[in-house]
């Protein structure tokens, strides 16, 4: 097996652990590595396929084990929501300098954001939990507040976190091969 072939499976591997792990083991609800990951896989896949596979991959896997989604449009919203760190993990792969860390500050914030509008305009569109009125749709996001706080916490952490680890691997690997061999050449 090609040597990038063999890291990039390790990386998803190890990708595809914390966010599975993360999802089953939420330290509050929502409190998960699942966007930080989804940005990191956007970013550090050469190719969309893998990037693609690891958000959807987490979420079926780890679906498994947790409580199901009650109504399909629900739970597609949840993945839909899922592509928009990954595109925002390509942009900053594709940006340099500050603009790239300018990008990062985003895949902090905008994912939470995002979807904590989409998924809770779908629970309010297609479950019968709200009335379907406009004071229904705000008593909707009101009641989601406490979710959106956590899922922007876990967002900012899991980010710091991973993205500080691939900054810490880059230089591990940089010292490495700037290193002198301590091999005798014969």
């Amino acid at each position: 097996m090609h040597r990038d072939t063999l890291r990039e499976l390790t990386v998803f591997m190890l990708l595809l652990s914390l966010g599975v792990v993360g999802r089953w083991y939420e330290l509050a609800w929502n409190f998960t590595p699942l966007a930080a990951v989804t940005v990191l896989g956007g970013y550090y896949f050469r190719r969309w396929l893998p990037a693609l596979l690891l958000p959807i991959s987490i979420l079926t896997v780890s679906n498994l084990l947790l409580p199901a989604y009650s109504y399909w449009q629900v739970q597609l919203s949840v993945y839909v929501m899922m592509l928009l760190p990954l595109t925002l993990g390509r942009a900053a792969r594709d940006a340099t300098g500050w603009n790239r860390a300018k990008h990062f500050a985003c895949c902090g914030f905008v994912p939470a954001t995002a979807f904590y509008l989409v998924t809770n305009f779908a629970v309010w569109a297609f479950t019968p939990y709200y009335e379907k009125t406009v004071a229904g749709l705000a008593s909707c996001y009101w009641m989601a507040l406490p979710f959106y706080r956590w899922m922007l916490a876990g967002d900012l952490f899991f980010l710091t976190l991973l993205v500080g680890c691939l900054a810490a691997a880059r230089l591990l690997s940089e010292k490495t091969l700037d290193r002198p061999s301590t091999s005798k050449l014969v």
